[in-house]
């Protein structure tokens, strides 16, 4: 299974996931029971590119480009998929940047 803690851990207080095709999910919580649920049924590799990076004092954002390959641990289903990502990030008192909210959008 994929590491739902290391996930969960790159996004800042009161986030916003927005998934393709999906409800807004609501908090860290909800978030990492999102991808608990998701990385137990498939295996996901991916790669990726940086677009752009922009930041203005303790906010900013990135897009990326990305091409996934989500296979069913079940066996049989595998499913390609091509897209882009938008991350709005927030520097937190400790310095450290993380996402506040994060928009996935598939190009099919």
């Amino acid at each position: 299974m994929g590491d739902v803690d290391a996930l969960g851990a790159l996004y800042g207080r009161r986030p916003v996931l927005m998934p393709q095709g999906k409800s807004a999910v609501f908090g860290k919580v909800a978030i990492r029971k999102l991808y608990h649920a998701v990385l137990a049924d498939v295996r996901i590799t991916s790669t990726g590119k940086l677009r752009e990076v922009v930041t203005a004092g303790d906010r900013g954002f990135f897009w990326t480009s990305y091409s996934l390959r989500a296979a069913s641990k079940a066996g049989g289903q595998i499913t390609e998929s091509r897209g882009k990502s938008v991350f709005i990030f927030t520097r937190q008192r400790d310095g450290l940047w993380k996402i506040a909210r994060l928009i996935d959008n598939s190009d099919e």
